[in-house]
């Protein structure tokens, strides 16, 4: 049960990401492939066990998010989130492979 768990975790998450990705940009077809990716991906990291990797990126991206905001352009909004992201999921393997030893 606990791995169902992740996995839809992972799924709403990545899936998230992915259409709110495409709303920025404003392209229907976007949110939808992107979407559809995200909760693949999210699948995938749901199904290996990743609950504190997924959760430790969504919190990267939503202080990138929010520090691009403060900007006041869109453009470094959609930049800052993903390197917020790209940043924390270093963090998040880091820490993955410390709390297994």
């Amino acid at each position: 049960m606990k791995n169902k768990n992740n996995i839809y975790l992972g799924i709403l998450l990545l899936g998230t990401t992915g259409v709110l990705i495409g709303v920025v940009v404003d392209s229907l077809f976007l949110a939808l492939v992107a979407g559809a990716l995200g909760a693949l991906v999210g699948f995938l990291i749901g199904w290996l066990g990743g609950r504190r990797y997924l959760i430790i990126i969504c919190i990267g991206v939503l202080l990138g998010a929010w520090l691009g905001y403060l900007s006041g352009d869109r453009d470094i909004l959609i930049m800052a989130a993903g390197t917020g992201g790209a940043i924390s999921g270093f963090f998040a393997n880091q820490l993955e492979l410390f709390f297994k030893k």
